[in-house]
């Protein structure tokens, strides 16, 4: 599930359809009248709302009875209890029903908070305001309970929520030109505008929008439509503020950030379209059915009108598997998909983390945002970025991601934007991604990149030995890749000679090495993520040789209970030092300790391993 850092754990939202979701999941509503219920309680949140009016709303005029209303409450009573616990609850008042639910869980009522804060800081710092505006605009995703029938649409309710939506733009739209970035606010105040015919504040501010962005035809245009509307329909003339506008454009004198200076203005006329992710290479190899399921995922749903998220993917394995290279490769597949651009960041999540705020903030420069506008607070950076990114079809590629919350505030909320993540870890906790895992190659295909980069013929001059040197890299891309690199650096040294080499043990982890590519640095790394206790654990298990071992084993060879041992296991396994086997007799799981992870821990370089252990880990 996507779980926004600063969202609620539980939120009731009417800023478009009515849905209920906990922990970033939708939940399934109940039925019609129940669901009704609930969207005019919530409403009306902590008020008493009279039984006759209920039924007037959700039956319709002369249609429902008590007895229906009150069936209905207890369903939607027993919903609640058993979707929500005790968070929301319905209480019969006299001659109605009062729903109780606290304001933190309800968009509107989290919209409203952050507009009225806005009016009571007037002299806070503008970016600042225009972040938090545009945090509560993420909160939109439709007209006020979206499809629901006319009789709960038709509530005072909706039109005053839907009358501080257009008020919440104009306030934005001052603030967006005052900062010199009119076209943050442009494109949502433009389609609001036309959802609003006779709203004549906000189509002056739209017009004043066009003007700061340099475009003072489709400002003119725009007055002129209003005007005409407004003859036709109403007989009557714009307002003072409209004719201002008007005016102001007419005579080309243009608010500050009218076009001139392009340092501080995110104009979709100059937008840079950001193209960060690293060159593709040449001989990308295999990976066939990763390839198929990611492009499929990640430009199949960018079109499907019913999705409200961003489209995500990740791709997990061990270190050296090639999800970086399978990634890039995807993301230069995926260009004509996202045409607005790509974004890139290697968030170093073996290493040390890159903190989210930071990748924020080149991402907002990337976007045309000025370095002194990218605002201080992380969650002010998100909320811009999102905005920045809505309606646009981009592609953002997180690589290397630690975990869950590293990633959250990089995801885009526009269901117009793609992710693809790569990560160590399987970050099953980012909701609505679809997760590929890849891991080493079968032996065809380390063959082949063996032979894309070192010649077809010299692969099959010596077949046997390209064999053994793909099986004595245990087939993981990075170490075939370091091996095919040293060859082809030496066009006479026969492949028996390397395969020389990496028959010693000893020193084979020494072999995978070449420029700035290790087999050892990426092990090193996932170690030092390991927790302390289960070292011990791999160090004897590292022992076995190649054998294959069960838990009962593990419980016998390392001392520990079988809880501990399946805990051990299971860390072994995520960190991608020990592979499940098979399922072996009765169900039971036989696991390996992977050729290259028991040679990094029976033959450290000197620094891989924590002398502390007090393990004669050496063969």
């Amino acid at each position: 599930m996507i779980i926004d850092r600063i969202g609620p754990a539980y939120d009731f939202q009417i800023l478009g359809p009515l849905q209920v979701r906990v922990d970033g999941t939708a939940l399934a509503l109940p039925a019609r009248h129940p669901r009704m219920l609930l969207a005019v309680l919530l409403l009306h949140n902590g008020e008493i709302i009279p039984e006759g009016r209920l039924l007037e709303q959700v039956w319709g005029h002369g249609v429902g009875s008590t007895i229906a209303l009150r069936t209905a409450v207890s369903r939607l009573r027993s919903w609640l209890r058993d979707k929500v616990g005790g968070v929301a609850e319905v209480e019969h008042v006299g001659g109605g029903y009062r729903l109780r639910l606290p304001g933190r869980f309800l968009d509107a009522a989290r919209f409203r908070a952050a507009l009225a804060a806005d009016f009571d800081a007037p002299g806070t710092d503008p970016h600042q305001r225009l972040a938090a505006l545009m945090g509560a605009l993420e909160l939109w995703h439709g007209p006020v309970l979206d499809g629901a029938p006319e009789g709960v649409r038709e509530e005072s309710e909706v039109r005053a929520l839907e009358d501080e939506h257009a008020l919440c733009l104009q306030r934005l739209a001052v603030l967006a030109i005052s900062v010199q970035m009119p076209e943050l606010v442009l494109p949502r105040a433009r389609a609001l505008a036309r959802t609003r015919p006779f709203d004549e504040p906000l189509h002056t501010r739209l017009i004043e929008l066009h003007a700061a962005c340099g475009r003072p035809a489709e400002a003119l245009m725009e007055y002129e439509r209003l005007r005409s509307r407004l003859a036709e329909e109403l007989g009557i003339a714009p307002s003072a503020d409209a004719q201002h506008a008007y005016l102001t454009v007419l005579n080309q004198d243009l608010p500050p950030s009218g076009g001139l200076d392009r340092s501080h203005v995110v104009s979709r006329d100059h937008l840079v379209v950001p193209r960060q992710t690293p060159p593709d290479i040449a001989d990308f190899t295999g990976r066939s059915k990763a390839v198929a399921v990611l492009l499929d995922h990640l430009s199949g749903l960018l079109d499907d009108a019913s999705r409200t998220t961003a489209v995500v993917a990740g791709v997990t394995g061990p270190a050296g598997a090639g999800k970086t290279t399978l990634a890039v490769h995807i993301a230069h597949r995926l260009e004509g998909a996202y045409a607005d651009g790509q974004l890139y960041a290697d968030l170093r999540g073996a290493g040390i983390p890159e903190s989210p705020a930071r990748v924020l903030g080149r991402f907002l420069r990337a976007l045309g945002v000025a370095k002194n506008a990218v605002p201080d607070d992380p969650a002010e950076r998100t909320a811009l970025y999102r905005s920045l990114v809505s309606g646009r079809r981009m592609l953002v590629v997180l690589d290397d991601a630690a975990d869950e919350a590293q990633v959250r505030p990089l995801l885009p909320g526009a269901p117009t934007c793609g992710v693809l993540m790569t990560s160590r870890s399987r970050l099953v906790g980012v909701g609505g991604a679809r997760i590929v895992e890849i891991d080493r190659f079968d032996a065809d295909h380390a063959i082949q990149l063996l032979s894309a980069v070192v010649g077809h013929e010299r692969v099959t001059a010596e077949p046997a030995a390209a064999a053994e040197l793909v099986a004595l890299c245990d087939r993981l891309p990075l170490a075939v890749r370091v091996c095919a690199a040293r060859l082809a650096a030496r066009p006479h040294w026969p492949l028996e000679g390397l395969v020389a080499l990496l028959r010693d043990e000893h020193r084979r982890l020494d072999e995978l090495s070449v420029a700035d590519l290790a087999v050892r640095d990426g092990l090193r790394q996932s170690y030092a993520r390991m927790r302390k206790e289960v070292r011990p654990t791999l160090a004897r298990l590292a022992r076995l040789g190649r054998s294959e071992f069960t838990t009962g084993t593990v419980a016998a060879v390392c001392g520990l209970d079988h809880g501990s041992a399946v805990d051990h296991l299971g860390i072994l396994v995520e960190a991608r030092f020990v592979s499940v086997v098979d399922t072996g007799q009765a169900g039971r799981f036989h696991y390996r300790v992977d050729d290259l992870a028991r040679l990094f821990v029976l033959h450290p370089d000197g620094a891989g391993l924590e002398s502390s252990e007090g393990l004669q880990i050496h063969s």
